[in-house]
């Protein structure tokens, strides 16, 4: 038999603390913790007529609307809390979403509905009004919670905008009572089945997102209807595939018949866990029906009949399992099982939301902060520090060193390339008496070891070669005498590709700096749509203006060099001996000894007369048309007169510059002539490609003859100086042989080469530094101005013209509302979680 206890968690130790945590988890609820943290809770489901109803009315002591079809149109959040004084009961509404109910609130609100009250009588027609105003969110509360019975029952509510069919706000029912017990549970709408599409959908939706994560699903089992026939069996099933977090809550005992003992049986296998397993197991409840309602049975009695229906009725009060028929085991069973939980989830709140804040505030970080001064002052700042940031860029700062860099790795390749287009002379008399090593004399990097023991396969210019040159441009010259116009030509042969290699440079710095600019531009106007709109081709348009001056600057550079000249004599002069030195000792057999078999000499090309090479290293196809070499002679030869005395006081720190100056080439030969081709005087249509073969490396002298050689040289070099001849380095004891057949031949080879030292370092610096002032230097300067212009600041319209240009994204600003709306909330509840004692 079962005992006649009523048993209760009032008054006890337990319950003092299920109270606390139970009450405490509702105010965290007001202030919309649920949004961002799962909060413990008890989730009431069922079908429509699965006694749900009947099941709240019993737990809260109330009576709830009660109508044909669905009467719960939102959420009923039921609080009970045991108090030893009277009772009473506050409604209130819990608003977290917005009229269109979708879109959630920036701050959730609970606010009382009408006032308290302390008659049960008046808690069902108040409720009625709470549901009404839920779902009619444009009329305000107080319209329905002051509107008389008459007037609400006529449907004065329902008059204008078209109610929801239901709401995801929250009807909340505070109730305190020397009878209640602590508990607390969301009362959702009964699912239905036979209803329009979008109402079942509607409900469905709204079941789902209650019973995710790790709410109680209290699920009502009408025992009138098999269970796997239920739809919110299957739900619960859906959500919670392990049972871990369902309760069953068998009701409607009393409509199984005396003959119905299959169904008793299966229901009794459900409860005693045999069927359909939970971890929390099922309870059975019996409650008043419609008759016993009319006749206003009171809650005692309620109690007192389920008792006594199943100490009487088969297969109940045979039962092994009777702690779990009736409500108050119900009640008692859920109240510990949410204190538990609470219990348990508490510690864990505190961290959850300290991570959620550290989120929230990374997020808020990326956002740009909003506009907070008046709009023509912020456009004016915004566009002073991006025109600043990009003058450091081009200025170079430590901060700022990746455009310099970048364009001092272009112009090193500039210099490379114009390296490269060094006059490619070889001292022999052709090909077939030159060495199999000609590096020595056409390898413009003297620290080129990759360059030596190589077949040199591209153009070379002869003894032969040079001395056809000069008597194809002899006109009236006396005898001895070589023509300008031989030198001039050969002068020009090695600059026809400069032009393309400057533009080519150019070209590329533009495309560094344009994707720069573009980078910057995003960086500083991305937020600003309107006034990206107007910088980012206003900035395209000043650099466009840039780039065709600086063009026509490079132009102006290099035309400049079409006319030989130099005042840096004791530089031409040291470079001229040199080389001078170094072609005669050539001739002399001091150069390399190995002579090459015509069949070797084969892939050789050597000089003829033609038209200009091809330059190897070109700008885009947009860029200039290329320039073809002048052959005519100019008007003024190059002015290779003996250096005066303040220039030979200099002579003596600088005799090792063209030495020092080929030593700083830092780029290997070979990839040098992948850039750009050596250009010879008017040659055949062959490629002039500095490209090497490998062959074996001429035979070198053993370390004991080096060092005899050595030796033998410095005593040399030592006994000139005690004859008084100062100064001399090995290279000048070239100037000792005696004079050769190819004597004009050799001074020109010189002449040019030196030239071309002196040209060459003009140009690569220059070039580079036009580009820096003309293009890079000038773009800075006029932006500030430029964009000031364009955007209309100072003027009389300048302030509306400025607020429309900082109009944010409404997506930027929306997500910045929701991120302040999540940080405030996310803080008072870390607050109330500390206040607490947590």
């Amino acid at each position: 038999m079962m005992s006649t206890a009523q048993p209760t968690l009032i008054n006890t130790d337990y319950g003092k603390s299920s109270k606390e945590l139970i009450e405490f988890v509702g105010q965290l609820r007001a202030l919309g913790a649920h949004i961002d943290l799962e909060l413990p809770r008890i989730v009431v489901i069922g079908n429509q007529s699965a006694g749900k109803s009947s099941l709240v009315e019993a737990i809260s002591g109330i009576s709830v609307p009660r109508d044909a079809g669905t009467c719960t149109r939102c959420p009923m959040e039921c609080r009970l809390a045991h108090s030893p004084g009277e009772w009473s009961c506050q409604i209130k509404i819990r608003w977290e979403y917005k009229s269109d109910n979708k879109e959630r609130r920036e701050e959730v609100e609970e606010v009382d509905f009408g006032p308290l009250l302390t008659d049960k009588g008046d808690v069902e027609p108040m409720l009625r009004r709470a549901q009404a105003a839920v779902l009619n969110p444009d009329v305000p509360c107080a319209t329905f919670a002051n509107m008389s019975d008459a007037q609400f029952q006529a449907g004065a509510h329902t008059k204008g905008k078209k109610q929801l069919l239901f709401s995801r706000n929250i009807v909340c029912i505070e109730l305190t009572g020397p009878d209640l017990a602590d508990l607390s549970f969301v009362d959702l709408p009964g699912i239905v089945q036979n209803a329009e599409a979008e109402v079942v959908q509607l409900v469905e939706d709204l079941v789902k997102s209650y019973i995710h994560g790790n709410s109680l699903i209290l699920v009502t089992l009408p025992m009138s209807d098999d269970i796997e026939n239920q739809k919110a069996a299957r739900l619960a099933k859906e959500a919670d595939p392990k049972g871990l977090r369902t309760i069953g809550v068998m009701t409607k005992p009393d409509t199984l018949t005396a003959g119905s003992t299959k169904a008793r049986n299966m229901w009794l296998e459900v409860l005693e866990g045999r069927r359909h397993p939970l971890l929390h197991g099922y309870f059975c409840t019996r409650q008043p029906d419609d008759d016993e309602r009319s006749r206003g049975i009171s809650a005692a009695a309620a109690r007192e009949a389920e008792l006594k229906f199943f100490q009487s009725t088969t297969p109940w009060a045979t039962s092994g399992h009777q702690h779990r028929f009736g409500t108050t085991n119900l009640v008692q069973n859920i109240s510990k099982l949410l204190t538990n939980i609470i219990r348990e989830a508490l510690p864990g709140l505190l961290e959850q939301v300290a991570a959620q804040l550290e989120s929230c505030n990374s997020q808020l970080v990326k956002l740009p902060p909003p506009v907070t001064i008046e709009a023509a002052a912020f456009v004016f700042n915004l566009v002073s520090d991006f025109c600043n940031d990009l003058t450091q860029r081009v200025r170079g700062s430590p901060a700022h060193t990746e455009l310099v860099q970048s364009t001092r790795r272009m112009y090193d390749g500039f210099k490379t390339t114009i390296r490269s287009s060094a006059p490619p002379f070889v001292p022999y008399k052709d090909a077939a008496h030159a060495p199999k090593d000609i590096t020595e004399y056409i390898r413009v990097d003297s620290n080129d070891r990759k360059a030596r023991g190589k077949t040199y396969t591209g153009q070379v210019v002869y003894l032969d070669d040079v001395r056809a040159h000069i008597r194809a441009c002899m006109t009236r010259e006396l005898p001895g005498n070589v023509p300008y116009a031989a030198k001039l030509a050969l002068f020009q042969a090695f600059q026809h590709s400069w032009e393309q290699s400057a533009l080519g440079c150019f070209v590329e710095v533009q495309d560094v700096f344009k994707e720069r600019i573009a980078v910057l531009v995003r960086e500083y106007f991305e937020r600003y749509a309107n006034l990206k709109a107007i910088v980012g081709p206003a900035t395209m348009e000043l650099m466009k203006t840039c780039a065709e001056r600086t063009a026509s600057q490079l132009r102006v550079v290099l035309e400049l060099e079409t006319s030989p000249f130099t005042q840096n004599n004791h530089y031409f002069v040291e470079c001229r001996d040199k080389w001078l030195a170094k072609y005669k000792d050539a001739r002399a057999g001091k150069g390399p000894a190995e002579r090459v078999t015509p069949a070797s000499v084969a892939a050789t090309q050597v000089f003829t007369f033609g038209a200009p090479t091809t330059p190897a290293r070109a700008p885009p196809s947009s860029g200039p048309p290329t320039k073809k070499a002048r052959t005519t002679s100019g008007p003024r030869a190059a002015n290779t007169s003996s250096p005066s005395s303040s220039e030979q006081e200099d002579a003596a720190s600088s005799s090792e510059e063209e030495a020092s100056s080929s030593e700083e080439e830092s780029s290997s030969y070979e990839d040098a002539s992948r850039k750009a081709p050596a250009p010879a005087p008017p040659t055949t249509s062959a490629t002039n490609d500095f490209t090497f073969t490998s062959t074996a490396p001429a035979k070198a002298l053993s370390p004991e003859e080096q060092e005899k050689r050595d030796e033998l040289l410095k005593q040399t070099l030592a006994n000139l100086a005690n004859l008084g001849y100062m100064g001399l380095h090995a290279e000048d004891l070239g100037k000792l042989n005696p004079a050769d057949i190819y004597e004009d031949e050799l001074e020109v080879m010189a002449e040019v080469r030196a030239y071309f030292q002196v040209a060459y370092k003009r140009v690569i610096d220059y070039i580079p530094l036009s580009i820096d002032h003309h293009f890079l230097y000038a773009f800075v300067k006029g932006l500030q101005q430029t964009l000031f212009e364009r955007l209309g600041l100072g003027t009389p319209t300048s302030a509306a013209r400025c607020s429309a240009y900082i109009a944010e994204d409404p997506t930027v600003a929306a997500l910045r509302d929701e991120l302040m709306s999540k940080k405030k909330r996310l803080e008072n509840v870390q607050r109330a979680l500390y206040n607490f004692g947590l």
